[in-house]
């Protein structure tokens, strides 16, 4: 039985400002005229229509779905689910906060792995939950989580939440489903398993395909920025039980996602065949970023994502490699957390595979 957070129990959240879409369905036919949103005139001489557009202009000017009905609908028939087991908002960073919204009391236990995408307990801080971490499992240079000892720890603690980043961030790892359905069964009814699928897009192996239709109190996480390019408009999407999407819908802010972000997510999923195009590319240069590095002396993590990682002998040197390429204006990202602050996250780019940049990971510094 899904738990959520003790003041959301047993108290049903009434959004006030239900949107244009829903009012449509309760009545069965279109709005024609919009005169109770306080939207502001349709003026033909907006800057914006200038510079972008008269359609961006309009949907700038008018409110958004604040359920984004149409998404839903794509996303649901994308994931072989209904479109009420579905739910947007501005990007996977905004899902996680929501889960442990909905779930955490201050003071509640929340698991994950030391070093894994560190949004989850940024926010999970913010929320006054106790975060308990498990090292990764590491086995010469692969390291991938520890799933027997998650939910081992979040059986001990009676937890909340346990988060988990599948593909991993940043060590690149993926576990199957058969996996991820051992873990969810391994773990407490009441812990929300919240299983961020970012990367998800990237395993296109027959035998990676993850887990179908919805799992046991699982809240799963996708988002449009890396298959889909959509990165700066923020857009992503969980998936769950109808009644976990619900009660999440409750005290979601419901006009985040923007008109226009809505537009363009609308426009990418209607084209199947451009984010399989983009896979295709990202994956390819995957490879060749990773046969570069071998070549380069270095051994990169085995990756499900559009990145590289590579393990250095210590911090420093990673630390070092990271702080010469930055004053040469290459970003590469090295996570804080000190059980991964001796790796280097290279995003599988052209520009990655240069002689400048292999140089520099490799330890060539001059």
């Amino acid at each position: 039985m899904t738990r959520f957070a003790r003041h959301l129990e047993h108290h049903t959240i009434v959004n006030p400002f239900p949107g244009i879409v829903k009012l449509e369905t309760a009545l069965g036919h279109r709005i024609k005229t919009r005169i109770g949103s306080n939207e502001s005139l349709p003026d033909p001489v907006s800057p914006l229509a200038g510079e972008l557009g008269k359609a961006l202009a309009e949907m700038a000017r008018l409110y958004p779905d604040p359920y984004a009905h149409a998404l839903r609908e794509r996303a649901a028939k994308l994931n072989g689910v209904s479109a009420a087991e579905v739910l947007f908002d501005t990007g996977a960073d905004s899902l996680i906060l929501l889960a442990l919204r909905l779930t955490c009391n201050p003071g509640d236990a929340v698991v994950t792995t030391a070093g894994t995408y560190p949004s989850f307990r940024y926010f999970a801080e913010g929320v006054g939950a106790r975060v308990l971490e498990v090292p990764y499992c590491q086995r010469g240079q692969h390291m991938r989580p520890d799933l027997a000892r998650l939910a081992e720890v979040a059986r001990a603690e009676h937890a909340s939440v346990l988060y988990l980043a599948n593909p991993d961030n940043p060590t690149g790892h993926y576990w199957q489903a058969e996996d991820i359905r051992t873990l969810r069964a391994a773990l407490p009814p009441h812990t929300l398993l919240l299983l961020d699928e970012a990367y998800v897009d990237f395993c296109t192996d027959a035998a990676d395909a993850p887990p179908t239709g919805i799992l046991p109190h699982t809240l799963r996480l996708r988002t449009l920025s890396k298959a889909y390019a959509l990165a700066g408009l923020r857009v992503g999407y969980a998936i769950a039980s109808a009644d976990i999407i619900a009660k999440a819908d409750q005290i979601r802010p419901q006009y985040a996602l923007s008109s226009i972000a809505q537009a363009a997510a609308q426009i990418v999923l209607d084209d199947p065949d451009y984010s399989r195009k983009l896979v295709a590319q990202t994956i390819t240069l995957r490879h060749h970023l990773s046969h570069a590095l071998y070549d380069q002396g270095l051994t990169p993590l085995p990756s499900h994502t559009n990145f590289v990682c590579v393990a250095y002998p210590d911090a420093l040197q990673a630390e070092a490699i990271q702080r010469h390429l930055l004053q040469c204006g290459i970003a590469i990202h090295r996570p804080q957390h000190p059980a991964v602050r001796h790796m280097l996250r290279i995003t599988a780019h052209p520009q990655a595979t240069s002689a400048r940049v292999l140089a520099a990971l490799a330890g060539q510094l001059d």
